[in-house]
């Protein structure tokens, strides 16, 4: 385990935008050289995916590129899959996942007894029509349960940008900032439009997706920022008119009572590399009733020792107490 371990805590500025915003921006969340390396592995991906028939002009999307050894899927449509297999080793991917410039941040948001669900790359070229439609992250069919109207933060997805994205319409991450409070907002164009732009294949009819949403924001980002949002706030891709092949990587944490997302396992060339902490992350068990359930004893998730300074026990013995507080004022 790396006693060394370093974490960058969210700034009272942050933490203010992610309660009212529902999302953050991290600037220079990768150097340079980390974008060039990472940038020269989705390349290759996207070739890859070609080779084996994937037309150029669509979406790519590579899921569980942190494991080489194992199958991974290209997604260029919602309803044409096919097979994808890396042809060597990624620690480029894998180096990611306990990055010091993100994960302190996402620990201080859903907590460190965390696994990596989802791993994905994805090169989005230009398109006369959305990429993608408004809808918020979570479970599907059946959204994550609400609490008092609404949904608590139960994953945190943060994406990593390795092209420039300077102005509108370049296939920009694009949120409503507070709907992961406020819900999706009510449009003047009303109800059917509404229905539209949210449909799993009717939004495409629509050019401008984000024209006249309330509140509506496309992201202007430079290669090497990241972007960490809630589950529950609203987002889409809309239309690329630029000639830039958009890329991207998506990695989303959850609580590790969560079945993994993106891969049932993990391959043993890619465990036997790891340190205690980026098995954790991995989702990996040690033994029933650790970190694959509701308790991640200390030997199943270092990682809250790591940031919290102490065990599973005197966290929770923390967290219990913060509670009976609030109760008692």
């Amino acid at each position: 385990m790396d006693e060394a371990m370093t974490f960058k805590r969210m700034s009272p500025e942050q933490k203010s935008q992610w309660d009212k915003d529902g999302y953050l921006v991290i600037k220079n969340a990768l150097s340079g050289e980390e974008v060039a390396e990472l940038t020269v592995e989705v390349d290759r991906l996207d070739e890859t995916s070609r080779r084996l028939g994937r037309n150029p002009d669509l979406m790519l999307h590579a899921v569980n590129i942190i494991d080489s050894a194992t199958e991974g899927l290209f997604q260029p449509e919602q309803d044409n899959v096919g097979t994808i297999l890396r042809p060597e080793p990624c620690d480029a991917f894998l180096n990611l996942i306990d990055h010091p410039n993100h994960l302190g941040v996402v620990c201080e948001l859903i907590g460190s007894a965390i696994q990596l669900s989802w791993a994905e790359a994805v090169v989005r070229p230009p398109s006369p029509i959305p990429a993608n439609r408004w809808h918020k992250d979570g479970s599907k069919p059946y959204y994550f349960p609400t609490v008092e109207g609404k949904t608590p933060l139960q994953w945190a997805r943060i994406g990593f940008f390795l092209t420039d994205v300077p102005q509108p319409d370049m296939g920009n991450f694009t949120v409503i900032p507070g709907s992961h409070r406020a819900g999706f907002p009510k449009l003047p164009q009303g109800l059917e439009h509404a229905l539209t732009i949210t449909s799993y294949t009717d939004f495409k009819q629509i050019d401008q997706i984000d024209a006249g949403v309330p509140g509506a924001r496309q992201l202007l980002l430079q290669a090497g920022d990241a972007v960490l949002f809630h589950n529950s706030l609203w987002h889409c891709v809309p239309r690329n008119t630029s000639n830039v092949r958009r890329k991207n990587l998506w990695y989303v944490y959850t609580p590790l009572w969560m079945r993994l997302g993106d891969r049932m396992g993990n391959s043993p060339e890619l465990t036997a590399k790891c340190n205690p902490v980026r098995r954790q992350l991995l989702g990996e068990l040690t033994h029933a009733n650790t970190n694959g359930g509701i308790h991640p004893f200390d030997e199943g998730a270092p990682l809250i020792r790591l940031f919290e300074g102490q065990g599973f026990v005197e966290t929770m013995g923390a967290v219990d107490q913060e509670y009976i507080r609030a109760t008692q004022r």
